[in-house]
């Protein structure tokens, strides 16, 4: 009884916040402006007429590592078609650039009854599979009534969140029972949900395992290539707001031991580039869109997308949103491509992949060390050779793991 009224109540919070939501979102660009109306379960898309999969991926992270897990199911289920849902505006570019012709993409509707309602009476999902932690309880209430299967892929839960939800135990073991099956990504977190009353709880292992090489362009980096020559290089990938100065900082002792090093620095939201440039004080910039690097001291990559093309170009790579209390990103796409990753003292929101990188010299705790790696790295390339080596070994034996265990879990679709 207490768990309906909560979701009746939140519903109705729902319904009365939302359009001053989406007005804040619209002024601030978090909302796509002439798409906000699927948010109320709306859609000019056409639902096919076949078995649709609904996959739901919060942001952009979540949302690439759908769609290795869509080309698997449609191996064995060709005649399946798929939507996936975001809730970003930056997941849902990447998504639609990338997704195939069996799928279609949608930004996922408020929480609030009405809406999701709406939702599923166009689409009709046959399951439902939501990726990570972003919970929905109207959503997971409407899918049970309707008897569609949910299954939550990629689970964690930190300590923290364990703590906030084991005050209110009643209402999260009905919360986490909505479930079908979760499968987590390791096995202190499936611990931590059967504490919490889950009782369909299975690790399975961190399904971005599944994931392509980041694409690029063959053009592209025939020409970069170029352009770079035999200029001692790496990137600074995914930075964020007070990264950059330190990775100036970075490039400026590093330029005494190589006078002709070329940094590049890809801002994870390029909508900062011109702050960028407006602190690059005592270094030289070149934007990656005016295409004419000459000696430049930094080539700022002010457009999305390029990570696969510059990872190729260099061996190494620094995770950004690890100077700073960020918690860094994915170390696995420049890993897999051949550029090994380093990263600095706040690097906590991938701790389920670091057993991958365990024993290898990735971990940097100032930018002074992340200056002498750098510089080791640079003066050792065949050292630095050998290490990308081993580190795609480890992570090819852990691609085919959770491959076969996936392989498992589509079956049972």
């Amino acid at each position: 009884m207490i768990y309906r009224l909560s979701l009746r109540f939140w519903s109705s919070l729902v319904r009365l916040g939302a359009p001053f939501l989406i007005s804040r979102r619209l002024k601030k660009g978090l909302e796509h402006s002439n798409r906000y109306q699927e948010r109320y379960g709306l859609s000019n898309q056409v639902a096919p007429n076949a078995d649709l999969i609904w996959l739901h991926g919060a942001s952009v992270g979540e949302s690439l590592s759908i769609l290795p897990l869509i080309e698997k199911i449609a191996l064995t289920k060709p005649q399946w078609r798929f939507l996936i849902t975001t809730t970003t505006i930056a997941a849902q570019k990447v998504i639609t650039s990338r997704m195939q012709e069996n799928t279609m993409h949608q930004f996922i509707p408020f929480d609030a009854t009405p809406w999701v309602n709406r939702f599923l009476d166009h689409w009709k999902p046959k399951a439902a599979l939501f990726v990570e932690s972003e919970i929905w309880p109207n959503v997971l209430c409407q899918l049970n009534k309707r008897g569609i299967p949910i299954t939550l892929l990629n689970a964690r839960l930190s300590q923290s969140s364990f703590n906030n939800w084991l005050r209110v135990k009643n209402i999260s073991s009905q919360l986490w029972n909505s479930f079908s099956k979760i499968y987590t990504q390791s096995d202190e977190f499936t611990e931590r949900f059967q504490k919490l009353g889950a009782n369909s709880v299975e690790t399975l292992g961190n399904i971005k395992l599944l994931s392509k090489e980041l694409p690029f362009d063959k053009a592209e980096y025939e020409y970069w290539k170029t352009q770079i020559g035999d200029r001692p290089c790496w990137v600074a990938a995914s930075t964020h707001k007070g990264e950059e100065e330190q990775i100036f900082s970075v490039h400026q002792k590093l330029k005494k031991d190589f006078p002709n090093l070329l940094t590049i620095i890809a801002p994870r939201h390029i909508d900062r580039c011109d702050e960028i440039l407006s602190k690059s004080e005592g270094v030289t910039i070149s934007k990656y869109t005016e295409k004419n690097l000459k000696k430049e001291d930094i080539l700022l990559v002010n457009a999305m997308s390029k990570l696969g093309l510059f990872y190729r170009l260099t061996s190494i790579a620094f995770i950004g949103g690890s100077l700073i209390p960020q918690g860094g990103h994915n170390p696995l796409e420049p890993s897999m491509i051949g550029a090994f990753p380093l990263w600095g003292p706040h690097f906590f929101n991938v701790d389920d992949m670091m057993y991958l990188f365990k024993g290898f010299p990735c971990q940097q705790m100032n930018t002074d060390q992340l200056s002498a790696s750098v510089k080791n790295l640079l003066q050792h390339p065949q050292e630095l050779k050998h290490l990308v080596h081993n580190l795609q070994q480890r992570i090819l034996i852990s691609c085919e793991i959770i491959n076969a265990q996936v392989d498992d879990l589509i079956a049972s679709l």
